[in-house]
C-alpha cells in the first residue's frame, strides 16, 4: 500500500534509548509509512550519541526542531554519576529534556489520558483528563541550601539600575535547609498563552489549581497575568467554542480529589511545574499507567515536542537483543507519532 497523504513540511524524529529506535522504527514503517508520505529527520540523541559527538547529536537535533518546529523524542537515560562512570562515559550528561525546554523557550507540558476500549482502569469514572503543567519554573534549578544554625534569613533584591530592596528580613531559622523558587511574568504569559492555544485545540475548557490561600502573592501572580491574556487574547474565541476559563484560582486539593470520581472529566487542569509534575503522574497511576499517558511539550509560538512520558524500560532490553522480540508497551510512543502528525 502506498502512502494517500503528503504531510507538508518536516517532522524531526530524536530516537532515544533502550528499545526505544527499534520501536520507532516500527511505528514508521508499519503504522505510518502505509498512509502518510513524511519527511522525517532523524537524530540519534542515545546516550551513546550524545558522549561520542560531546552533545552535537543533541544539538542538531534541537537546531532542526527549531526550524521545523514538530518533533517527536523517545526515552532517553540521563545517568547518576555512577552510572556514567560504569558506563565508561566522558561525563554525566544532563536530562536532554531540560536542555530542549529551555532550548525551545518551552512553556507548557500536556498529558493525556490514553483511552482503549477494554482496558480496564483503576478510576473507571474518570476519563478524558488532560493535565497541563508549567514547562520552567518553580523548584527546578531552585537554589536549595543549608542553614548551619539557629538565625535570622533575609533576602535582598538587587537590582540592574542600582536599586536594593529587602524582601525577606526577619525570618526566623534554625539548623535546617532553604528553597527560593522563582517565576517570570515572561515564563508565566508564555504557559498562559501555550495553555488557552490548546484549550482552543482541543475544545477544552480551564482551570487553574493552586494554593492562592497559603500562596495569595505567588499563585495570585499566575491567575493575574491569566485573566489579562485571556481577556486581551481569547475571551471571544473561547465563547465562540463554547467553552470558557475560571478566573479564580481552584484549590488543588479539592481539585486532586474531584480527578478520580469523574468530576474533572473533559478538562485542562493547568499546574505549576511541580504540582503537574507530581500529578500527572498520579493521574497515570489512577488511570492505568504512565504508558496510557501522552505528553507533549509546547512553547507560546507553537513549537511542539511530543514524547511518551514514561522511561526506557531497561528490563525489557534483553529480550530484543537476545530473541529480537519487542515487549514494551508501545501505546504512548504510538500517539506521540499521531500527536506530531496531527
Amino acid at each position: 500500500m502506498s502512502a494517500s497523504y503528503k504531510i507538508n513540511g518536516s517532522i524531526v524524529d530524536m530516537t532515544g534509548d533502550g528499545v526505544w529506535p527499534y520501536m520507532s522504527a516500527e511505528i514508521r514503517e508499519q503504522l505510518i509509512a502505509p498512509f502518510f508520505d513524511v519527511d522525517w529527520k532523524v537524530h540519534d540523541i542515545s546516550l551513546q550519541a550524545r558522549d561520542k559527538t560531546q552533545d552535537e547529536a543533541l544539538n542538531a537535533a534541537i537546531a532542526d526542531l527549531k526550524t521545523h518546529k514538530t518533533a517527536v523524542k523517545g526515552p532517553t537515560i540521563t545517568p547518576t554519576t555512577e552510572e556514567a562512570r560504569k558506563l565508561g562515559l566522558s561525563q554525566k550528561w544532563d536530562s536532554p529534556n531540560g536542555i530542549i525546554r529551555r532550548a525551545i523557550n518551552g512553556a507548557a507540558i500536556l498529558r493525556n489520558t490514553i483511552e482503549i476500549e477494554g482496558i480496564q482502569k483503576f478510576a473507571p469514572l474518570m476519563h478524558d483528563v488532560t493535565i497541563v503543567r508549567q514547562a520552567v519554573g518553580g523548584i527546578y534549578g531552585a537554589p536549595n541550601v543549608a542553614i548551619p544554625g539557629r538565625g535570622k534569613l533575609k533576602i535582598i533584591f538587587e537590582g540592574d539600575d542600582g536599586s536594593t530592596h529587602i524582601l525577606v528580613e526577619n525570618r526566623k531559622v534554625d539548623n535546617g535547609v532553604a528553597l527560593l523558587t522563582t517565576e517570570t511574568d515572561s515564563s508565566i504569559r508564555d504557559y498562559a498563552h501555550a495553555l488557552f492555544q490548546q484549550g482552543l485545540a482541543m475544545g477544552k475548557s480551564v482551570i487553574f489549581a493552586g494554593k492562592d490561600t497559603i500562596n495569595p502573592v505567588y499563585d495570585g501572580r499566575f491567575i493575574d497575568i491569566f485573566n489579562q491574556i485571556f481577556k486581551e487574547s481569547y475571551a471571544e474565541k473561547f465563547k465562540a467554542a463554547g467553552i470558557n476559563f475560571n478566573d479564580k484560582v481552584q484549590l488543588i486539593d479539592a481539585v486532586v480529589s474531584k480527578i478520580p470520581q469523574g468530576k474533572m472529566n473533559g478538562m485542562i487542569i493547568a499546574l505549576k511545574n511541580y504540582d503537574g509534575d507530581v500529578i500527572s503522574d498520579q493521574v497515570a497511576g489512577e488511570h492505568k499507567s504512565l504508558g496510557l499517558m501522552d505528553s507533549t511539550l509546547v512553547s507560546a509560538d507553537g513549537t511542539l515536542l511530543a514524547d511518551p512520558p514514561h522511561g526506557t524500560a531497561p528490563d525489557l532490553e534483553a529480550a530484543w537483543h537476545e530473541k529480537k522480540i519487542l515487549l514494551a508497551n508501545p501505546a504512548a510512543h504510538i500517539f506521540a507519532y499521531a500527536e506530531a502528525i496531527r
